[in-house]
């Protein structure tokens, strides 16, 4: 052997780093993680879900709202056929607008003003007139158009006070009147602060009145004209059912300024003329709304069995089951 050929070296042995776990534990620790983790699924008490009441009651804005104003811009396009039929709507309109200054002026309290009942008699006369020679379509124009203008004065008076950051009631009551609230009280005397109470300028969105109230405004305002049908022989026309129902379901469901037994009582009228109104869920929202929990509960369970408010009805009902047992494991307030 060639003593110049070089040896093969030795390779010398790794030393096992100390941070490294022996061979094996990492197979040990993984599978007494898996069984820890199999362990608390098992053993663990169940999670219930935290329960989402939902007490929100909206359905007066499930209209046609189209198909409503198509009927509207019906009666719109028919014209006066005469000029004296235009002399006599032309008439009833001034005959209204004194009636409503005068009503403005007393607050709406004109029941025993002298002065207001001789006004809306005389227009009341004019009504009749029309009614008779012209047919009742011809006071339904008149009640749409005056309906359209009061919603485009109130509308454009609740845009005011929104971007002038003033609660509307505020800004019905300013002394001097703003321009856009005289215009509305010249046209609807106490009609705009009615309507105000019923709580309309909360319906707006983006700083626009919602169309469906908007719709709902022409609707009070044309019962509002109607009403002028009195002396009419066989009792004044009618607003159109379809805006009827719109109306009754907003009282039921958004009005501000009803307590619970007025709805309840407009909820039994609108379930007796509307089978397709769900008014046992509705009566179970108005009744836990006031925190009468015990009451709502049976109305939630009716209500769960059908319908397309099945499913929130039960969480409803599940909802209002705990709220009253909480209620009822309080201790009573002390004495005054």
């Amino acid at each position: 052997m060639n003593e110049t050929q070089q040896q093969p070296q030795e390779v010398p042995q790794l030393a096992e780093p100390v941070l490294l776990p022996p061979r094996g534990l990492w197979a040990v620790a993984l599978a007494l993680f898996v069984l820890t983790a199999i362990a608390g699924v098992l053993w663990a008490p169940p999670l219930r879900p935290r329960l989402q009441p939902n007490l929100t009651l909206d359905t007066w804005h499930d209209v046609d709202l189209a198909a409503m104003r198509q009927t509207d811009d019906a009666l719109l396009r028919l014209t006066a056929a005469s000029p004296e039929q235009r002399e006599l709507e032309r008439t009833i309109q001034a005959q209204f607008k004194l009636y409503l200054k005068r009503e403005a002026a007393l607050s709406g309290q004109t029941a025993d003003d002298a002065a207001a009942r001789m006004a809306l008699g005389a227009v009341e006369e004019s009504v009749r007139t029309l009614v008779q020679r012209h047919g009742a379509d011809a006071l339904r124009r008149l009640a749409v158009q005056f309906g359209r203008d009061v919603h485009a004065a109130l509308a454009t008076a609740i845009a005011a006070a929104h971007a002038a950051r003033q609660p509307f009631a505020v800004h019905l009551q300013a002394q001097p009147l703003p321009a856009d609230v005289s215009a509305l009280t010249d046209l609807s005397g106490a009609l705009g602060t009615t309507l105000e109470r019923i709580g309309i300028d909360r319906q707006v969105h983006d700083g626009k009145l919602d169309p469906v109230a908007g719709q709902v405004i022409e609707a009070i305002a044309q019962v509002r004209f109607l009403q002028l049908g009195a002396r009419v022989p066989g009792g004044a026309p009618q607003v159109a059912s379809s805006e009827w129902f719109l109306v009754q379901h907003f009282r039921v469901e958004a009005h501000a300024g009803l307590d619970l037994q007025r709805r309840l009582a407009l909820l039994d009228e609108l379930a007796t003329n509307d089978p397709a109104y769900p008014g046992e869920y509705a009566r179970g929202i108005l009744l836990a709304r006031e925190e009468q929990f015990a009451k709502a509960i049976p109305w939630f369970e009716r209500a769960s069995r059908h319908g397309p408010f099945a499913r929130q009805a039960r969480d409803n009902a599940r909802w209002c089951r705990e709220r009253a047992q909480q209620a009822a494991t309080l201790p009573p307030p002390p004495a005054p």
